[in-house]
């Protein structure tokens, strides 16, 4: 008779746990799969604030939008990863890492030069509230 109770007891303890490894798993691959869709939607504007004078707002949605390709601009991190910019450019940069202001000129500026003809170039565009060049 206690084989009887050990053995009912053990079924039910096995379908909670059943339901318990169902849920974890379902969990689990909610993460995986909302990593695999580009870690879900991007941020709107945001202010890219390295350099206290120089603060520029940037409409990180729009532009993920417009490129459709993270990678283009977060080139050093895995799809659905991305790191912010910051992360691997300083304000002052080293002999392998262009400074936060080398990166976000050479990568935005020179890409609005050819692919957005409303961008002329000049510190205003990105840089509003300076009063004097950069």
């Amino acid at each position: 008779m206690s084989e009887i109770v050990g053995n009912h007891s053990g079924k039910a303890g096995g379908r909670g746990m059943r339901k318990f490894a169902a849920i974890a798993g379902m969990i689990v691959m909610s993460v995986f799969f909302a990593g695999l869709a580009g870690g879900g939607e991007p941020p709107g504007k945001i202010d890219l604030k390295v350099y206290t004078k120089r603060t520029v707002t940037f409409d990180h949605k729009g532009h993920a939008k417009r490129i459709g390709d993270c990678q283009k601009c977060h080139h050093m991190s895995k799809p659905g990863d991305e790191e912010k910019c910051s992360d691997c450019h300083s304000a002052k940069g080293d002999k392998d890492t262009p400074s936060f202001k080398e990166a976000m000129h050479l990568k935005c500026r020179n890409c609005h030069m050819v692919d957005n003809k409303k961008v002329k170039g000049s510190c205003k565009e990105c840089h509003p509230a300076i009063k004097s060049k950069l």
